[in-house]
């Protein structure tokens, strides 16, 4: 699945929930170009770049869901 991992801007921020995460990569426009892409056929990357990129354009958070890991989130598309 294509991610992106996500740190706060300013070292003394933190992020603390999930909506936040999500926030920094659509407020920041975090487009599909700078995402993770390992592991994707060319075909259906094409298709979640493109999804990636209207729901940033749309400002969706439903559309992304993120994951707490050690020091950073990671967000992905939601799953239907």
């Amino acid at each position: 699945m294509a991610h992106i991992n996500v740190k706060p801007l300013d070292r003394n921020q933190a992020i603390t929930c999930e909506k936040e995460a999500i926030a920094q990569v659509i407020v920041n426009q975090r487009w599909s170009k700078t995402w993770d892409w390992k592991g994707i056929p060319f075909g259906r990357s094409m298709d979640a770049r493109r999804t990636i990129d209207s729901a940033i354009k749309a400002k969706d958070y439903g559309a992304f869901q993120a994951k707490q890991r050690r020091g950073y989130w990671i967000v992905e598309l939601a799953t239907p």
